[in-house]
């Protein structure tokens, strides 16, 4: 064979065995190819290269986990303020709005249909476990600008929410008795008289300075100079914007018929009292509540028990004490529950059901059930129009 042809036929021969090796299919025995990993998406706006949570959703976070029920041991309250959220209530103790109401509703049943209904006044579990602190809220510093010096003393406090008073006291002139103040208007006075129990005194300030409530507080000497009275009428003294106070005697006692007393009954003894013990029961508390308080209890004064007569009114008068204040509203907080007394929920619907311009509400800084009752009735009285406030502030 002449030797370019037999070239030319080795070629050929190998240009077909390539071109039946591929279009051969692949061999099933054969290992597959591995499949190329994807990369998760990395979010743009986080240099810390965190894993984009639309591309890997994490069912466990605890933003999703299911509600618990309410804690049996100690928790973290919180009273609800006007413009609260349950929402807002959440992010700040980092919680959910779930979780707010799976504690909650057994309480407020109305949190279970509508988390919307909640209301100023409510005390929250918000945290199962005790002294949990809020989240600081987020703000961004203001730059600060140059401010001239003031050419003025710092006069008098800012205003009061509210819109009550506290402070314009009325001069003594002649003899009044109330047990409603006529001409008041749509307002009336919560009252909390201090002769006994204080175990939650200084709460109920708290709440009312929280609410920016304007009360009036008729202390005795005696219980103003305890350990619990003395932190009472210290936070009487810084908030004169909201606290004012009147006289209810040194030790008690029944001003008419003797006896009777707190904290001891020892110098209410001895039959009814002469004009002259009346007296100095008043002029001994009042040198013990201006000390405390900074603020002179004449002309306000509120007898023991309601027990009253001319004599013991003309003893008052002889002091100074020529406001003499009663009640059309006597809420009964003093007595237990379990002596028959009333719950919250019962102070809270006689108040509101009987309230009328100028009305005197007679509550206790110890009473049992009180601060439940103010934290339903503030915001119900203030829904029907009431704005609440002081005796000064009702009789000016």
């Amino acid at each position: 064979m002449h030797p370019f042809v037999s070239r030319l036929a080795v070629t050929l021969a190998c240009a077909a065995l390539l071109l039946g090796a591929c279009s051969s299919p692949a061999s099933p025995s054969g290992s597959p190819s591995a499949t190329p990993s994807v990369a998760p998406s990395v979010s743009a706006g986080d240099p810390s290269g965190a894993v984009d949570p639309s591309a890997t959703p994490s069912p466990t976070s605890s933003e999703t986990a299911s509600p618990s029920p309410a804690p049996s041991g100690q928790t973290t309250t919180y009273v609800v303020l006007a413009g609260d959220t349950i929402y807002s209530i959440g992010r700040r103790y980092g919680t959910s709005a779930d979780q707010i109401v799976a504690w909650n509703a057994e309480r407020y049943p109305s949190l279970a249909d509508d988390p919307t209904t909640l209301q100023p006044g409510w005390e929250l579990i918000v945290a199962g476990a005790p002294n949990v602190t809020p989240r600081p809220t987020a703000s961004v510093a203001p730059t600060p600008r140059p401010t001239a010096a003031p050419t003025t003393r710092p006069t008098e406090p800012p205003p009061v929410a509210s819109g009550c008073r506290a402070g314009n006291r009325v001069a003594a002139g002649s003899p009044q008795t109330f047990s409603r103040i006529p001409g008041a208007g749509k307002a009336m006075a919560i009252t909390l008289d201090m002769g006994g129990r204080l175990d939650p005194g200084v709460d109920i300030l708290k709440f009312l300075i929280a609410n920016k409530v304007c009360v009036t507080l008729f202390p005795t000497g005696a219980m103003a100079q305890t350990s619990a009275g003395k932190e009472i009428m210290a936070i009487v003294r810084a908030h004169p914007e909201l606290f004012e106070v009147g006289n209810h005697t040194m030790h008690h006692c029944d001003l008419v018929n003797g006896g009777l007393g707190s904290p001891t009954t020892a110098p209410c003894n001895g039959g009814p009292p002469s004009a002259d013990f009346i007296r100095n029961e008043l002029t001994s508390a009042a040198a013990i509540i201006k000390d405390l308080s900074g603020q002179d209890p004449r002309p306000y004064w509120r007898p023991p028990y309601g027990s009253v007569n001319a004599g013991v009114l003309s003893a008052a008068a002889s002091v100074g004490y020529t406001k003499t204040l009663m009640w059309d509203i006597d809420t009964i907080d003093w007595k237990p529950i379990s002596q028959g007394g009333p719950t919250g929920q019962q102070i809270a619907t006689k108040v509101m059901s009987r309230a009328q311009d100028g009305s005197i509400v007679l509550d206790h800084l110890g009473g049992y059930e009180t601060l439940k009752a103010l934290q339903i009735m503030v915001p119900g009285l203030r829904e029907r129009g009431f704005t609440l406030t002081t005796i000064s502030d009702l009789l000016n």
